[in-house]
């Protein structure tokens, strides 16, 4: 036990130095090309909020639906939930970037002047944030520690909090970046892509038993939130591709080169393609082990899609950068936050509290 425990102790240490090198690296590179470190910063920033969000969007809808496949999920998106405060620390170099990566700070021709003056515009950006970053920390908070009909109405009104939220924030942190493209169902994508992440991660590393029936309501949930978002996605492009509009249409042109375009087929290919067919088998949907790396397939998958949403506009550089942003904030969310997680199943957070 006491190997197992300095084990732990080491690895999480070990997360640590990584993340600061890490960090290091992107300071340096943010010498020569600040634009592309703050786009590698939003990028794994983005990534990370996806995950631990998603984790809380499933603990308050654990909390009003109840199931089994809460409770052996419950060692990974309990501790995940609880992380969500990091992000209002993680949130500040976005905020000091801001005139670095989002074009309506200069060129105010792509933007009505009323859109300027009372919505994009740095203050209200950050309010903006803000405001949703502190509700979702404080539902974050409050879920564990709530049970019976509190614990319930909390539920119920943070999903209504993060239905309202989502949307503008959602437009705030990727779209505000080429203006001015807009798509009305984007916040349903992020949204269904967060649920789908902490989904992965709970396949990736919850512990349970191989022979655990609830594994297949693990499997069921992620086919749901999968094809939610390939249909989403797919009726936006459709649409837009319809509609033929030269402001929306530009966003595409953008990405029309060999790159953007495979980076474009192996996000589709990892996020729906492969889970889809896969789980679609039942031996894969109820089995741990293959649906272990069905959740490390969507998990790559979400990452070269918010790679392809972010990257596109700063340039290649920004791949680079978005790899090192993902990976150190994993690695210092990991070594910083104390170890939840139990071989037994149990969780030290639960997401039903009595």
């Amino acid at each position: 036990m006491r190997l197992r425990l300095f084990d732990g102790a080491a690895t999480r240490i070990a997360a640590r130095v990584a993340a600061a090198w890490l960090a290091l690296a992107l300071i340096v590179i943010a010498y020569f090309d600040t634009k592309a470190a703050a786009a590698g910063w939003l990028i794994g920033f983005a990534l990370w909020a996806q995950i631990l969000t998603g984790s809380l969007l499933l603990i308050m809808i654990h909390r009003l639906t109840g199931g089994r496949w809460g409770e052996i999920a419950a060692p990974v998106i309990g501790p995940a939930s609880a992380a969500v405060p990091c992000l209002l620390v993680l949130a500040l170099p976005l905020f000091v970037s801001l005139p670095v990566l989002y074009p309506w700070l200069h060129d105010h021709a792509a933007v009505k002047t009323d859109v300027l003056s009372y919505y994009l515009n740095i203050p209200s950006f950050v309010l903006r944030s803000l405001v949703a970053l502190v509700g979702w920390s404080a539902l974050a908070w409050f879920m564990p520690r709530l049970g019976g009909r509190r614990g319930e109405l909390i539920a119920a009104l943070g999903l209504v909090f993060y239905a309202l939220t989502i949307s503008g924030i959602s437009i705030d942190w990727f779209l505000a970046l080429e203006p001015p493209f807009t798509s009305s169902s984007f916040g349903a994508s992020v949204a269904i892509a967060s649920l789908l992440s902490a989904l992965a991660l709970a396949a990736i590393a919850m512990p349970a038993a191989d022979d655990d029936p609830a594994i297949g309501d693990i499997g069921g949930l992620l086919l749901a939130t999968v094809l939610g978002l390939t249909y989403i996605d797919f009726m936006a492009v459709l649409v837009i591709w319809y509609g033929d509009l030269p402001r929306e249409e530009i966003w595409f042109v953008e990405r029309n080169s060999w790159l953007w375009l495979a980076l474009a087929g192996a996000a589709f290919i990892f996020t729906s393609l492969v889970p889809t067919l896969a789980l679609l088998l039942s031996r894969v949907r109820n089995a741990r082990r293959p649906l272990r790396w069905v959740g490390f397939c969507a998990l790559c998958g979400l990452a070269l899609y918010n790679a392809y949403l972010i990257a596109a506009p700063v340039g290649i550089l920004a791949l680079l950068t978005g790899f090192i942003g993902m990976v150190g904030i994993g690695l210092g969310l990991f070594g910083l936050l104390p170890h939840r997680a139990s071989s037994s199943g149990t969780s030290e957070t639960p997401i039903h509290a009595g």
